[in-house]
């Protein structure tokens, strides 16, 4: 399963005092301030000011608003100008930011400090429903495991379909209880697996949020697939599409392999529960990096929504924009380069004809 058994922590040890973050696994020092706070003057000069990663160097950068536009200062230049040793409030909070930028896409003064790095709770809701995927999962591993034939099932409506027979209900009953068994806890102490399940199910219930954003990806790719079958003879757009469809499998496979894996680590339930501290620790770690490498995805998935399959400006234009994202994220980067350089020869070109 991937966990040491250095650290395995039995139900027997944990689930009486276990809440809703009883398998906290944030490392955050116990002085973490609670919110972004700044004493030095510069930080309040000016109100519109927030903190961000910029998207072409991935630095954290800290943004003010002038008349003139937009001001990005590097955070390490900020220190450098301000001259905050390193044990400096000041300079600490800046390296919180710029942690904290690891999972919220903006900050500003006066906004909580991620709980992420706080107690190792995401900063973001899931809905219902995900949570209902969730516990149907978990609860349908213990189900099959007791049957002796364990499967790991994501699909949403097959596990809807199944937990909503009788039978089923039935069968999971006599699963917690036979799970209390096989973890060697007393009859009296049964509830403890309800709690270890609701405990599971609540930290996959992010990872099903976030497949179902890859679904979405999933989606576009399909569309894309399906305009190329539309634009097979026009060759000027299959230049485009083409460079797409290789790139958009990178992309894909990537997910796909992060979520095979977390599915892989999390799919034996015994040792799931027998390992609940390790196991978040692990869901909380992938649930973090997917959500940061999905969240670029949110303006692509908001623009294809609802696109239909055939041939348009839009379509195109959609496309180009798409080849961008994808160039500029899984392009060799000498490649990315000459790409660059090309569009702005192609923009300069197109100036001049104009004008």
């Amino acid at each position: 399963m991937g966990y040491s058994d250095n650290y395995a922590e039995t139900p027997h040890d944990r689930p009486a005092s276990m809440s809703e973050d009883s398998a906290n696994t944030s490392d955050a020092p116990q002085d973490m301030p609670s919110e972004i706070a700044f004493q030095n003057a510069f930080f309040h000069s000016i109100n519109e000011t927030s903190f961000r990663v910029r998207e072409d160097t991935e630095e954290a950068v800290m943004v003010m608003v002038l008349d003139t536009g937009e001001v990005s200062l590097k955070l390490a230049g900020i220190k450098k100008e301000l001259k905050l040793a390193e044990g400096d409030p000041d300079a600490k909070m800046l390296d919180i930011v710029a942690e904290g930028l690891k999972y919220v896409q903006e900050l500003r003064i006066g906004d909580p400090v991620p709980t992420e790095l706080t107690t190792g709770r995401a900063s973001w809701e899931v809905t219902d429903a995900h949570r209902a995927i969730a516990h149907n999962r978990v609860t349908m591993q213990l189900v099959s495991w007791m049957s002796g034939d364990e499967m790991l099932i994501t699909d949403p409506d097959e596990l809807a379909m199944i937990a909503d027979d009788p039978k089923t209900k039935e069968k999971v009953n006599a699963a917690f209880s036979e799970t209390a068994k096989a973890l060697k806890l007393p009859e009296e102490r049964r509830e403890d697996v309800v709690l270890l399940i609701a405990n599971l199910a609540d930290e996959l219930s992010y990872i099903e949020a976030l497949r179902s954003v890859y679904h979405d990806i999933e989606h576009i790719h399909e569309t894309v697939q399906a305009l190329a079958r539309q634009y097979k003879s026009e060759q000027s757009v299959m230049d485009t599409i083409n460079p797409v469809r290789r790139l958009f499998i990178i992309a894909i496979n990537g997910f796909s392999n992060s979520f095979d894996q977390l599915d892989a680590q999390t799919g034996e339930i015994l040792s799931a529960l027998t390992n609940i501290a390790q196991v978040t620790r692990y869901i909380r770690d992938n649930r973090d990096d997917l959500h940061r490498r999905l969240w670029a995805w949110d303006k692509i998935i908001e623009d294809w929504q609802g696109l239909q399959a055939a041939r348009s400006t839009k379509a195109e234009r959609l496309l180009e924009d798409l080849y961008r994202f994808l160039a500029q994220r899984f392009l060799p980067r000498n490649e990315w380069e000459l790409y660059t350089k090309a569009m702005d020869k192609t923009k300069k070109r197109a100036t001049e004809v104009i004008w």
